[in-house]
């Protein structure tokens, strides 16, 4: 948990924050989630009394959990429980880049520190700045998770280990009762952490290089969970987050992650006895994403083949309609088919996908596709301008107006300024919309219901660079 991205006053900020979002069985946790949820119910709700009730509700539970914070004895408590723990030295916390546990189930938990930094052209660990990397902590017993997640918080640049390990218990303060308790605490977290030096163990994997005829080098491939976090952040974020950032203020296009097609694979680590994982493997998984309940930790592997070779863009010339051209796009395809399988087993279940969570999940997918949609229009608009000026071309002269913004002819600008070219391009993305679903799910019957909502989602989240400012002004009912 990067507690660095929040701005927050001392470490008792920091530690309320944590038992509020992490520890899903805290009262903490229990009302922020409560207030969330009512909230989405509440933006949703039109009926005036109910909308009064829910804000009442609202605030009630928010002032529940203000006097939480102010007394945060189950944080105490959670102090007391586990800062007396009986950890004996084999089953101590270790910070580290590299656990060997995820190389050999049955493997100490020892493993490697990469804490330096170096400017090789090289993708490793230390190619990761220390202020943006993620450390893990290694242990043998799968329910010190909780405790690893709590010594990871991270404040002014120092983790609550490396606190701990420099005699230094400030994170403590506005806890303790008396000095009595800060000492059990005190001698408690300093047993339950430790900084080991690089050795072997009888579980390492290990290879004896030649490097001449009498020497050899003793080498253990270990897997940095630290840089598998990393790697994981950017690629999931790039596949399931809303991707708003692709264009800079001058219309030109912005770094974005490109992933390649069908050439990622997964590796799940852990499941319902995670004794084998330490703290970063155990809780790397889609929980935010996509599976809520899923028990096990993941690993992405990316392919390292070189590169294919694409051919050159090319204008939609003899298609009328340009979404077609996106149909085989790897992230269109994958957007399209999670939706039409969730829209497909509520419609079976015979619910609505009205409520907010499920409206949630279809709205983040149609925007994706909206994303996908304005790369490639952008892509097509830096084509040299008049491409579309010919007289075998087949595509929807709305879409031309779209695509071949920049062309200057006097019959292409009177259809620019006489024609209702936006509503059109919104009913055919609906039209596509609608045929790509009904083919990734032969059981998904289009209804109007649906044509009328994909031309919401889409219409609000089609840029004001594509469309022009005439799209807000029109009075047509979506």
């Amino acid at each position: 948990m990067m507690i660095e991205e929040i701005q927050n006053n001392n470490w008792r900020d920091v530690i309320i924050l944590f038992f509020q979002t992490s520890i899903n069985t805290s009262a903490l946790a229990k009302a922020n989630k409560y207030i969330e949820e009512k909230s989405a119910v509440l933006k949703a709700e039109s009926n005036a009394q109910k909308q009064e009730r829910l804000s009442a509700s609202i605030e009630k539970k928010k002032l529940d959990l203000d006097i939480l914070k102010s007394n945060p004895n189950e944080i105490v408590e959670w102090l007391d429980a586990n800062a007396i723990k009986k950890i004996s030295v084999g089953s101590r916390i270790i910070k580290s880049t590299h656990p060997l546990k995820f190389s050999h189930s049955s493997a100490p938990n020892d493993g490697v520190l990469v804490d330096c930094e170096d400017e090789l052209p090289l993708l490793n660990t230390a190619s990761i700045s220390n202020d943006s990397k993620t450390f893990d902590m290694a242990h043998n017993n799968g329910a010190l998770i909780s405790i690893s997640r709590f010594l990871a918080l991270s404040y002014g640049g120092f983790s609550i280990y490396d606190l701990i390990l420099e005699n230094d218990f400030c994170f403590l303060d506005g806890f303790y009762k008396n000095k009595a308790q800060l000492k059990i605490w005190k001698s408690g977290f300093s047993e339950l952490v430790e900084k080991r030096n690089i050795k072997s163990a009888s579980f390492t994997k290990q290879i004896y290089f030649p490097v001449d005829s009498e020497s050899y080098h003793l080498l253990a491939p270990l897997a940095s969970s630290t840089l598998a976090e990393s790697i994981f952040t950017k690629i999931t974020n790039a596949k399931y987050k809303k991707r708003t950032d692709y264009f800079h203020e001058d219309g030109s296009l912005s770094p974005r992650l490109i992933m390649p097609q069908n050439k990622n694979a997964v590796i799940r680590v852990g499941g319902n006895n995670p004794q084998n994982v330490s703290m970063l493997n155990r809780g790397r998984n889609w929980k935010l994403y996509k599976d809520s309940k899923s028990s096990y930790g993941v690993f992405y592997v990316v392919s390292s083949e070189p590169p294919v070779w694409h051919s050159q863009l090319k204008a939609p010339i003899y298609k009328t309609n340009f979404f077609y051209d996106l149909s085989a796009n790897y992230e269109v395809k994958e957007n399209i088919q999670y939706l039409s399988d969730f829209l497909t087993r509520f419609e079976n279940l015979q619910l609505s996908i009205k409520d907010p969570k499920r409206m949630r999940w279809v709205e983040e997918w149609v925007e994706n596709l909206t994303d996908e949609v304005l790369v490639y229009v952008k892509n097509i608009q830096t084509l040299p301008a008049g491409w579309s000026a010919i007289e075998e071309i087949k595509l929807k002269p709305e879409h031309q107006v779209l695509l071949d913004c920049y062309r200057q002819d006097e019959d292409f600008s009177a259809m620019k300024n006489s024609s209702n070219w936006q509503t059109v391009i919104i009913q055919d993305f609906a039209v596509w919309l609608n045929n790509r679903l009904a083919e990734a799910n032969g059981k998904f019957t289009p209804q109007d219901a649906h044509t009328k909502l994909w031309m919401k989602i889409f219409k609000a989240n089609f840029r004001e660079g594509f469309i022009t400012k005439e799209l807000t002004q029109q009075e047509e009912t979506v």
